[in-house]
């Protein structure tokens, strides 16, 4: 039994250390501030670039500038700061003061508040830090593309032609809005008249980029009496050469009136209105017209007056014969003196209303019902180009004294259509043609008077050429 334990103390070895080398301090690291792990302090070993690695939860830790101190719950020496106890119990700390340890807050003059245990503390010199978790890190592109968006809206050259573009539409709306609803005021003074039946031909030439429109001036001397249709024009409507064409039908051409017989034109208007007479245009010249507009003599001298009369050159014999039409029967119908109005003598007039009228009428002067025609496409060019020149003055004259005398079959929305092209149209190219044409028709008695005699075809053709081009004509063509 002795010799066994004789055999243990002799095989057990002894180190001895000396004391200097116990009390010999560790060398010391240099101090790094910098690539920080997170620290926890609940029993975990930490890793601090400054005080070196720390154990708190009652192991003990390495510390290389105050050598081995332990937490929790026991006294560690500090030759610094002198004895510390650390584990939920208060520490004199003469630099720091006092602090708690294991998760709850400590104040530290130096470092500000701290609060270990997983939650996030104050630290001037590092910033607030999170122990547990690093902080989520910001999404620096979307922040970035919030930033240039933000810049492109604030693009002040952007804005301001946003806010032009938006001004020229409310002002463009605010003169559309006024304008139609000026337009429908002076459409719904005119004489709406239903179209009554018609006796249509099947095959008259009809295109869809031209539209015509007859305008009948009667001879009748107030809105009761019908009278006879001494003028008849077709103002052919051409969208796409951008050109309008008045077509004079000659009163005196010999047609076949249907259900009537064979007469002069003129007296379509008479026996049956303006649908009887479309129909009669229809199927003696192959020309398909839908609609029309007829005026009085009345109505003509006021459209006149409402545009502030027109000024012709008059040669004296026409001077001459407009004072005879006035002093017999113009004034009368106008209800004013016989000898008012009358001209001194030819030369470039201004014609009024009155004169003007009187100045269309004319038959006896030169080639007699030939020349008429053209007098009377003078006056409705004249008229043209004064509302091409566009006085918003005139206004109240057309709708008091002109429209309430115009008679059409044309719907609201027909003419509403049309007074939104108005504008265009009066600037559209204009030409004339009469029918019959030079050397399309003769002369000859009939039981219904002196007639003219008309080759159809030739002036079906020559109307064609003229009114339904798909392309206009330049001057080398």
């Amino acid at each position: 039994m002795s010799d066994r334990n004789n055999t243990d103390n002799q095989n057990t070895s002894t180190i001895y250390i000396p004391r200097e080398v116990q009390n010999r301090q560790a060398p010391q690291r240099p101090l790094r501030r910098v690539n920080q792990n997170p620290a926890h302090y609940g029993g975990q070993p930490v890793h601090n670039p400054q005080y070196g690695n720390q154990q708190y939860g009652g192991q003990p830790a390495h510390n290389p500038q105050y050598g081995n101190q332990q937490y929790g719950g026991q006294p560690a020496h500090n030759p610094q700061y002198g004895n510390q106890q650390y584990g939920g119990q208060p520490a004199h700390n003469p630099q720091y003061g006092n602090q708690q340890y294991i998760g709850q807050p400590a104040h530290n003059p130096q470092y500000g508040n701290q609060q270990y245990g997983g939650q996030p503390v104050h630290n001037p010199q590092y910033g607030n830090q999170q122990r547990q978790s690093p902080p989520p890190r910001q999404n620096s592109g979307s922040s970035q593309q919030k930033k240039e968006k933000k810049r492109k809206r604030k693009n002040p050259v952007l804005k301001f032609f946003s806010r032009f573009i938006k001004t020229l539409l409310i002002i463009f709306l605010v003169i559309f809005g006024l304008y139609s609803c000026t337009s429908l005021s002076l459409i719904n003074k005119m004489d709406y008249v239903v179209t009554g039946s018609r006796n249509r031909r099947g095959d008259a030439l009809s295109r869809s980029y031209v539209t015509n429109v007859l305008l009948i001036g009667t001879d009748s001397r107030n809105a009761e009496e019908r009278g006879r249709s001494d003028t008849m024009i077709i103002a052919s409507i051409n969208s796409r050469t951008d050109e309008v064409s008045l077509i004079s039908l000659m009163r005196d051409c010999y047609v076949e009136i249907p259900d009537y017989g064979w007469n002069k034109l003129n007296a379509a208007y008479t026996f049956g209105g303006a649908e009887l007479l479309m129909d009669t245009i229809e199927h003696n010249f192959g020309i398909a017209v839908e609609d029309y507009v007829a005026v009085n003599f009345v109505s003509v001298a006021n459209i006149v007056d409402a545009v502030g009369g027109i000024d012709i050159d008059v040669s004296d014999a026409e001077a001459g014969e407009i004072n005879n039409i006035l002093r017999n029967e113009v004034n009368a119908i106008m209800g004013d003196n016989t000898l008012d109005d009358l001209l001194d003598g030819g030369g470039k007039i201004h014609l009024n209303g009155k004169q003007a009228l009187s100045y269309a009428r004319i038959r006896y002067i030169g080639n007699a019902d030939f020349e008429r025609t053209e007098r009377q496409r003078k006056v409705i060019e004249l008229v043209m180009d004064k509302v091409k020149s566009f006085n918003p003055t005139i206004l109240p004259n057309i709708a008091s004294s002109v429209l309430p005398g115009v008679e059409t079959n044309m719907s609201t929305a027909e003419l509403y259509g049309l007074s939104l092209k108005a504008p265009f149209i009066v600037g559209y190219d204009r030409q004339q043609l009469r029918v019959p044409a030079e050397g399309t028709y003769y002369g000859q008695m009939m039981e219904c008077g002196d007639s003219l005699i008309v080759d159809f075809n030739a002036n079906y053709n020559l109307i064609y050429e003229t009114a339904y081009k798909e392309q206009k004509m330049t001057d080398e063509q």
